[in-house]
């Protein structure tokens, strides 16, 4: 059992919003960089302009300024640029995406710092000393530049990003959940209402075999992109494992150690299939 203790004011809220990154063309910096930078800037104003019901939820929200920048439509995105799940390209594709990301989002705290002030705990955080950058081994001459200014001008919000299950709203959004691969390139969701039909946002002959199915997935390609999103993530990513029923303890186990030694903070859940035998949509006609 992990006890947690807490003082008054430390009372974690969400301020969350997601870049809906099968929508967006993810191949044009200047395009991420300018949703980035609204919805930092929105994010902020929800600070500012919420209703808080408990007390120490606004204590913690004027002192730290936490926002929660997050994505969804990820195996969409990956899907439309012709990448598989289960390879190097996925890896290096999720790391130069991030990056970009996390770039805008920290230039863009820092210059509504510059404007508006910033965030009550700033000086002697990891922005103000650099370690934030430092061990996220942003080396580059941006970055460093970056690094610069921040000390120098201070950062409006003490947290920036975090990746939260997007379902639903995905839904809404014609794009796929969060960080999580497709379970079926079409199936029935069950919701309070009923049964949903779902398929695969932009299902083509061309992206048909980029959706691999989730529970066929080999699950270390999915933790090993955790890890390789986690160094542009300052809080923690809803990412799910899909196993099947024959994995064993072990397998698991191993997934597990596997994810803490790339670094990803958090696993959500651990999502099996069912038992009953379903007919294969591939060879279905």
């Amino acid at each position: 059992m992990v006890v947690t203790v807490t003082k008054p004011g430390d009372f974690v809220v969400c301020n969350l919003a997601s870049l809906s990154l099968g929508k967006i063309d993810v191949n044009d910096r200047n395009e991420i960089t300018e949703l980035t930078r609204c919805a930092v800037r929105a994010l902020d104003n929800v600070i500012d302009l919420n209703f808080f019901p408990v007390p120490y939820a606004k204590i913690n929200n004027l002192r730290y300024r936490p926002i929660g920048l997050g994505v969804s439509g990820y195996h969409h995105m990956l899907a439309k640029n012709g990448i598989i799940w289960e390879s190097d390209q996925h890896l290096k594709f999720a790391d130069r995406i991030f990056e970009w990301i996390n770039y805008a989002a920290v230039e863009a705290s820092c210059d509504y710092a510059r404007e508006k002030g910033a965030y009550q705990f700033f000086e002697g955080s990891g922005w103000h000393t650099g370690s934030y950058f430092e061990k996220r081994g942003y080396q580059s001459e941006e970055w460093l530049r970056l690094k610069e200014k921040t000390a120098a001008w201070g950062m409006r919000n003490g947290w920036l990003m975090a990746i939260a299950p997007t379902s639903s709203t995905s839904m809404l959004a014609g794009t796929t959940a969060g960080l999580d691969p497709i379970m079926n390139r079409y199936y029935l969701e069950e919701k309070k209402s009923g049964l949903v039909p779902r398929v695969a946002p932009d299902l083509s002959p061309a992206t048909f075999w980029k959706y691999k199915n989730a529970h066929y997935i080999d699950q270390q390609w999915s933790v090993r992109a955790g890890g390789v999103r986690q160094r542009h993530i300052d809080q923690a990513q809803s990412m799910n494992l899909y196993i099947t029923n024959e994995y064993t303890l072990r397998q698991v186990l191993n997934l597990y150690l596997l994810a803490w030694e790339q670094g990803v903070k958090t696993i959500y859940y651990i999502r099996s299939r069912s038992l009953e035998v379903e007919e294969c949509e591939v060879c279905s006609s």
